[in-house]
């Protein structure tokens, strides 16, 4: 039985604290794409398919972030008009690097999904801030 999308992007939130990017990678259709609008220097704006999706998460994760903690992701999921369009505001319960935990909103997501799997993950995340926080500032 296929997962509805509220589903699906539940489940994505629930194991992302794993950094598993094989496992986020492996939601996402052939033709998925993964969009980061404001990206800090050097990073990509757009992914297209689970293996570029992977393979830059697998970088993401073990670079500079994972110096972070991340202890638990707690996401508010909004359905929309659109039956597959799930709106995310998410905050990310972590330790950084010098400092204590913390609990702050990180991110607005957009997800598209469709026959139980992800055709759009748009990231409005704070690149900058994650960048800043994962060098200890």
């Amino acid at each position: 039985m296929t997962r509805t999308p509220r589903e699906l992007v539940e489940q994505m939130f629930h194991e992302l604290p794993a950094r598993d990017a094989d496992a986020f990678a492996a939601l996402f259709a052939p033709d998925g794409v993964f969009e980061i609008p404001f990206p800090i220097p050097g990073m990509p704006t757009r992914l297209v398919g689970p293996d570029a999706i992977r393979d830059h998460l697998r970088q993401r994760w073990s670079g500079g972030l994972a110096t972070v903690e991340v202890h638990g992701i707690h996401p508010q999921i909004h359905e929309t008009a659109d039956p597959e369009v799930i709106v995310v505001e998410n905050e990310v319960d972590m330790t950084r690097p010098g400092a204590g935990r913390t609990r702050s909103r990180t991110a607005v997501n957009v997800v598209r999904v469709r026959d139980g799997r992800v055709l759009l993950f748009r990231d409005y995340m704070d690149t900058g801030r994650f960048a800043r926080i994962a060098a200890g500032d």
